[in-house]
């Protein structure tokens, strides 16, 4: 069965929370696109990140992580390609997630402290 990408969030935020009230790593959900807040009568536009930006960043070990997640088949937008390659110049990892079991395997980089 197929996991989908909305629960594959879900599940990496709960288990990515649970790490940073251990006090192992600091981890962001970034979302793309502008949002409009309604409170009452008014309404509020809300900038987001830029469009192709990943999901998730985390802060571990000194390192700079970004978490792409698809589900098995899904595929990268150019927007989000870009953004990758931009993020590998500047020094900072850059991973497509597709289950639990691929973050847990990048947690022995988040050990090994900061870069040299």
């Amino acid at each position: 069965m197929e996991i989908k990408e909305s629960n594959l969030k879900r599940q990496l935020e709960d288990y990515l929370q649970f790490q940073q009230n251990l006090g192992r790593l600091l981890f962001l959900r970034l979302n793309a696109g502008n949002f409009i807040e309604l409170r009452g009568n008014n309404r509020r536009r809300i900038k987001g990140c830029p469009k192709g930006t990943a999901d998730l960043l985390v802060l571990a070990g000194g390192k700079v992580t970004f978490l792409e997640l698809k589900s098995k088949r899904g595929k990268l937008t150019d927007a989000q390609v870009e953004f990758s390659r931009a993020a590998w110049e500047q020094g900072a990892d850059y991973h497509i997630i597709r289950s639990l079991e691929e973050v847990r395997e990048l947690e022995w980089k988040w050990k090994d402290g900061p870069r040299s």
